[in-house]
């Protein structure tokens, strides 16, 4: 599998101790408003998928809300489709063309599959890699580093979420080396914890 690596210089205080990263930053508006976002779906967002009801065209669903959460979620990846609760013709299309991005059979029909799939792609949205980088230079505060992540939303055990985070010396990489200095797991909720390298 291809993992791409977003590579971001901080800028922040250079100190002795851990290591900062950078982000780009979400402004408060943003922040609010994916917090009401989240309260909207918490409904939806609350129940497994495999609890989910099967969704085709012409589905409600069973709390009235599924199919705004699939539509605003589908949006949000790029498959554009007007949020109105109605599981017309188009939501259906762009249902199919979401599916198949995500290697799903591509019927138009919201199942199990595809509803961990609209989670994950919701969590992704959520919580973006820049953020991540942004709670670490929050917590570590240091101006040499340079962060990187493949980009990819990991959950532990615990079904927390966080992103692998690189940190790198510019001094080590300017004198020949790697420069790699050390791993975090940037969680969700902002913890910030020293880690081993992700396979």
């Amino acid at each position: 599998m291809n993992k791409k690596w977003f590579a971001i210089v901080p800028a922040v205080a250079l100190v002795a101790a851990p290591l900062p990263m950078q982000h780009a930053s979400a402004s408060d508006d943003q922040m609010v408003q994916a917090t009401d976002e989240q309260n909207e779906y918490e409904n939806v967002l609350n129940i497994a998928p495999e609890h989910q009801p099967t969704l085709t065209q012409g589905s409600t669903g069973m709390y009235g809300n599924e199919v705004d959460f699939v539509q605003f979620t589908i949006s949000q990846a790029g498959f554009e489709t007007e949020v109105d609760g109605v599981f017309g013709p188009n939501t259906d299309e762009q249902v199919k063309a979401f599916q198949a991005e995500h290697g799903l059979i591509a019927d138009g029909i919201v199942g199990i599959n595809t509803w961990v799939a609209l989670f994950s792609e919701y969590d992704d949205a959520q919580f973006p890699v820049e953020t991540a980088i942004h709670y670490a230079e929050e917590e570590l505060q240091n101006d040499d580093l340079i962060f990187s992540s493949d980009g990819v939303l990991r959950e532990d055990s615990e079904g927390n979420h966080f992103y692998s985070l690189k940190a790198q010396s510019q001094d080590l990489i300017d004198s020949g080396g790697s420069g790699t200095v050390g791993f975090y797991n940037v969680y969700k909720n902002g913890d910030v914890v020293e880690a081993d390298p992700q396979s």
